[in-house]
């Protein structure tokens, strides 16, 4: 149990702005009422403004580090989120996998993963970078899953020597197990419901996706 809180606290800052970047599909949507300083950084254009994000980065990280990059707002604050859904470590290593840049107020977010969960390295721990070898093992445990269609939660895979150790946190419920090499079969399943927050959030303080298309000159 207290591996998968761990699990939870390294991704809840990075859910709270993938679930609403995934509102924002809703035919509905519209952008929120942007003061004209917001207005102002969106004009610039999403690579403009992904690009001035990874500046703010210590320079050893780019787009190839990250399968995803998305750009939120609140109307006060514009916030790029660098993510990488599928978070594969082999043994005995640490990554950076997600970053969050708040251009309006300067401030950056950056999560690490270990496997195993307590391992640590001395000096700069490196943003993950996929490969074609950890591509395989990516592709091997979503084969094993199956039906990954429109699959938009975190997941962790931590590989040992006879198998993967898996973990899923959604908006909803965290899930754990065990998928063997060789064969994929799942074992050592657990599941646990998540309470939905216990107040009502401002839906004027939620930052959502930007869509630039709206955006008017």
């Amino acid at each position: 149990m207290r591996s998968m809180r761990n699990a939870t606290c390294v991704i809840v800052l990075i859910l709270s702005f993938s679930f609403s970047a995934c509102h924002s599909q809703n035919t509905h949507y519209k952008n929120p009422k942007m003061t004209k300083e917001v207005k102002e950084l969106i004009k610039m254009g999403e690579d403009s403004i992904i690009a001035l994000a990874l500046n703010s980065i210590d320079g050893n990280a780019g787009l190839e580090n990250f399968t995803s990059a998305t750009v939120l707002t609140n109307g006060e604050e514009v916030y790029v989120s660098f993510r990488n859904q599928y978070k594969y470590l082999p043994i005995h290593t640490v990554c950076y996998f997600d970053f969050g840049v708040n251009i309006t107020t300067q401030t950056t977010y950056k999560n690490s993963v270990a496997n195993p969960y307590d391992y640590t390295i001395e000096g700069r721990i490196p943003y993950f970078q996929l490969t074609e070898d950890f591509k395989k093992h990516i592709d091997f445990v979503k084969k094993a899953i199956g039906n990954v269609e429109g699959f938009e939660d975190e997941l962790i895979i931590r590989e040992h020597e006879d198998f993967y150790d898996i973990e899923i946190v959604s908006e909803s419920q965290e899930s754990s197990y065990k998928i063997k090499k060789g064969s994929g079969e799942i074992y050592d399943e657990f599941h646990a419901h998540l309470e939905p927050i216990p107040f009502d959030v401002d839906d004027s303080e939620e930052f959502k996706k930007v869509i630039f298309s709206e955006i008017e000159d």
